[in-house]
């Protein structure tokens, strides 16, 4: 076995089994064991259960999988692998499947005009149905309103009948509520019932507001309106961090997708279904609020023809958090995917990439009980770590089925492998630490240099120029080149900076070629006219104990996002109000331009101001700080403390926020140096040297007719050998 397949043993060599309810199709029979392998068809699983169960061989059957986070029962085409999707599944999934409703394949039988004959569904919504109807009537009496569904229906609108409202709501696992058009979610931080066949059936082009809250019914509505406007939709989701939003996302994105395949499993769908746990891999991790905290914001449009038929996909990703690969904050981790590969990886991928355990990273162990050090010297080996390991997780079983996502979208073994490589020299790199020369002042030297020939192997470049671009600078002046060496702070930086660039262009890389996973070939067609439906996930609203200048990008994110929601649920509302002579009370709301304007608006607006700062090499957080104040110094929403204390107080939205204006500077001009970038394109990996400094989209489009070439040059030389051949037999 090589080290290729080490960790996907237990997919390629294990027998499994799959457990299949029938359902009423075969009566007393709960669930019957299939064995099956990874490469196991959906049609012969179902050709396995025929005969085991004696069913009508005469009658057409498919397998439908229910997961928890979609509820759905997605139906799979007979060329699916049942295996490949229950690996997929969340560990505690694979060990319980037989206690819950959640997470099984089902039997289910197809009528003869292709849809799913549901039995005693179909007779459950029908009388659903005419019930409603016979209330609206007025033949049967209406139920007791206890709550509102619409907090626009509340008698007296204010925030403690809203709230009330909510909670009350909220005890009896009401988690949706409108708000006209808009769509209330508090997070029970549990699994709910409400996600099954039947509120799929119940939704499927009913007006927003007949029925229960749902987000089925948004999807639904985005969809059909759609189809009939013939105009692109977005669902815009917002939130603080940890209250749910990309758990919406997945039940929206799934839900459209259903939709347009009428429950079938589409190739499109399969490679969403694959990309969720590689992006949350490389993008999510543990912070204080949420143990799986999205770190980069994304927008996943879905393309649909003029029918209504997904033509694919495409996610777009903002502001990755690239200083959360060097530093964390207390009782907070690095990005998932580092711990999944180092307690998962085989013993030949260990000796191959150079792992150690997580404490032995730095870039990994600085997650400790006792306050963080101000630097790598004043380390200390005696804190112990906090969280390392999340309560109810397992590493193993997260990189196992992190390799099979990869393997979905399309991720070969031996790029999966170069990824693995890159990730490991990242890790490697930040335990690089420096000294000062005891003969010389302005000069530093490395604390270990038996690093130096790990990075350069994994890497791929030479060692020597390794050493000299993490000491040195070359600077070129009028007719001389001059190496002068790095200040101590500036090493640690330029160490930093080259990590944190490293994993961008990464994880850059893989969102590109997720997309290109998801492009469908009708997108070329210059005459196909397509339609789309946007999901917009970003990063909630945050407020730590310390706030950096992470925190100040996605509070602003949020800020925008606000200033959007008034513009259009209010502003652009009475204004059409006004327009169409409908007498309202006027509504008052608070409108928050005058803090966006306070952070983005040329030329004195805080982005501006910081930009100005980052070019000055004298520059300092105090110049700063005193630029900020000088400026701002009566704007009500912002405020400086009375002491000399290096931050600034804003007023959002949402509550004031203090941020730190420590390293302000240095994150916003973070980028490699000529020196560095130089020494990365000259690694004979091609994978890494293609990442850095260049185009993808570019490097891709070369691969593919670099390829071409080659294949054209290699049939030419066949055909001549072959001419050849032939000649001299002749």
């Amino acid at each position: 076995m090589n080290i290729n397949d080490g960790g996907r043993r237990l997919f390629e060599d294990n027998e499994h089994t799959l457990h299949i309810y029938p359902g009423t199709i075969s009566e007393g029979t709960i669930y019957c064991p299939i064995p099956a392998r990874k490469n196991s068809t959906a049609a012969e699983v179902i050709d396995s259960l025929i005969n085991r169960l004696h069913l009508d061989k005469t009658k057409c059957y498919v397998l439908a999988e229910v997961k928890e986070f979609g509820g759905e029962e997605w139906i799979l085409n007979p060329t699916d692998c049942p295996v490949q999707r229950m690996m997929l599944w969340p560990r505690m999934a694979l060990e319980n499947r037989l206690s819950g409703e959640d997470y099984r394949f089902l039997l289910r039988e197809k009528n003869l005009d292709g849809s799913i004959h549901y039995g005693s569904l179909q007779s459950w919504l029908q009388v659903t149905e005419e019930r409603r109807r016979m209330m609206e009537r007025g033949f049967l009496p209406q139920p007791q309103q206890k709550d509102f569904d619409d907090l626009c229906s509340l008698p007296d609108l204010n925030e403690k009948t809203l709230l009330e409202n909510l909670r009350n709501r909220f005890k009896h696992e009401k988690i949706y509520t409108y708000v006209g058009s808009i769509l209330i979610v508090i997070n029970p931080f549990k699994f709910l019932p409400i996600y099954n066949p039947k509120y799929v059936k119940m939704y499927d082009n009913h007006q927003l507001g007949k029925l229960e809250p749902h987000i089925y019914a948004v999807a639904d509505v985005a969809y059909h309106t759609m189809l009939q406007r013939k105009k692109n939709q977005c669902i815009v989701i917002s939130g603080e961090s940890g209250s749910g939003k990309t758990q919406s996302t997945n039940f929206l994105i799934h839900h459209l997708t259903a939709l347009s395949q009428k429950g079938f499993a589409s190739g499109v769908e399969q490679i969403i279904l694959g990309a969720g746990p590689v992006l949350e891999a490389f993008g999510n991790a543990k912070t204080a609020h949420n143990n799986n905290s999205s770190r980069f914001g994304k927008f996943i449009q879905v393309n649909y023809q003029e029918t209504g038929t997904v033509l694919g996909a495409y996610v777009e990703k903002y502001l990755l958090e690239k200083s959360r690969l060097v530093y964390q904050e207390h009782n907070e981790r690095n990005y998932h995917v580092f711990y999944y590969l180092l307690a998962g990886a085989s013993e030949e991928e260990r000796l191959a990439f150079h792992l150690k355990q997580p404490e032995e990273y730095h870039y990994l162990n600085q997650i400790k009980k006792k306050p963080p050090r101000q630097s790598w010297d004043d380390y200390c080996c005696d804190s112990e770590p906090d969280c390392f390991i999340v309560e109810g997780e397992d590493l193993k079983h997260d990189f196992e089925r992190l390799q099979l996502a990869m393997e979905m979208v399309g991720f070969l073994p031996k790029t999966q492998r170069q990824i693995f490589s890159l990730l490991s020299a990242i890790l490697h790199l930040g335990n690089i630490c420096y000294k000062k020369k005891t003969y010389r002042d302005d000069s530093i030297d490395i604390c270990n240099p038996e690093i130096l020939p790990v990075v350069s192997a994994l890497l791929e470049v030479k060692e020597e120029v390794l050493f000299e671009a993490l000491v040195t600078r070359k600077t070129v002046t009028v007719g001389e080149k001059l190496i002068l060496p790095y200040r101590l702070t500036e090493a640690v930086t330029v160490r930093n900076s080259m990590a944190k660039s490293l994993y961008s262009a990464l994880f850059d890389w893989i969102v590109f070629r997720i997309n290109h996973a998801l492009l469908n070939s009708k997108h070329l067609e210059q005459n196909t006219k397509t339609l789309s439906i946007g999901v917009l996930d970003i990063f909630g609203f945050e407020d730590y104990e310390n706030n950096s200048f992470e925190q100040f990008c996605i509070n602003f994110a949020n800020e925008r996002l606000q200033h959007y929601f008034n513009q259009h649920i209010f502003k652009l509302e009475q204004e059409e109000y006004r327009a169409e002579g409908i007498s309202w009370h006027n509504i008052d709301y608070i409108d928050n331009t005058c803090c966006i304007n306070l952070i983005s608006k040329k030329p004195t607006g805080l982005l501006h101001l910081l930009d100005e700062e980052s070019n000055f090499p004298q520059a300092t957080n105090q110049t700063l700080l005193a630029k900020f104040k000088h400026q701002h110094e009566e704007n009500s929403y912002i405020e400086f403390p009375a002491v000399m204390e290096p931050a600034f107080t804003i007023k959002h939205y949402a509550g004031k926020v203090k941020y730190g204006i420590k390293d302000f500077r240095e994150k916003n001009t973070d980028h490699m140096r000529p020196d560095i970038v130089a020494l990365l394109r000259s690694s004979k990996n091609a994978f890494i040297s293609g990442m850095i400094g260049i185009d993808p989209v570019s490097v891709f489009r070369w691969a593919v007719l670099r390829a071409f070439f080659r294949a054209m040059v290699a049939f030419r030389e066949a055909g001549k050998r072959h001419v050849q051949r032939k000649t001299g037999k002749q």
